[in-house]
């Protein structure tokens, strides 16, 4: 677009492609992490203003039977899964300004 910024904000943006966000993972939830990651791509969008819905839930349950997990354990992670994807929607949905 042509569009150069100066300054401050050409350093912070510098610096905010420079180092992508980092953050920790408890062990316990790692599995939940990678499993909504993997399936970021399985969203269902609703209505006329393209607001993602939920994960398509078959497709997170296909990937965690991909684990070699107990049924419980199955459901403890579809649990955790779907307890991220609530953040994640309450992020993406906002209303952007």
């Amino acid at each position: 677009m042509g569009i150069t910024l100066g300054g401050e904000l050409a350093e912070e943006a510098e610096a905010a492609e420079a180092e992508p966000d980092h953050f920790d993972v408890l062990p316990e939830n790692w599995d939940a992490v990678q499993i909504f990651l993997r399936c970021c791509r399985q969203w269902i969008f609703r209505g006329m203003e393209g607001h993602r819905e939920a994960l398509d839930v078959q497709a997170v349950v296909s990937l965690i039977s991909l684990f070699a997990l107990r049924p419980e354990q199955q459901l403890e992670r579809l649990d955790q899964v779907q307890l991220i994807e609530r953040g994640a929607l309450s992020v993406m949905n906002q209303s952007r300004n």
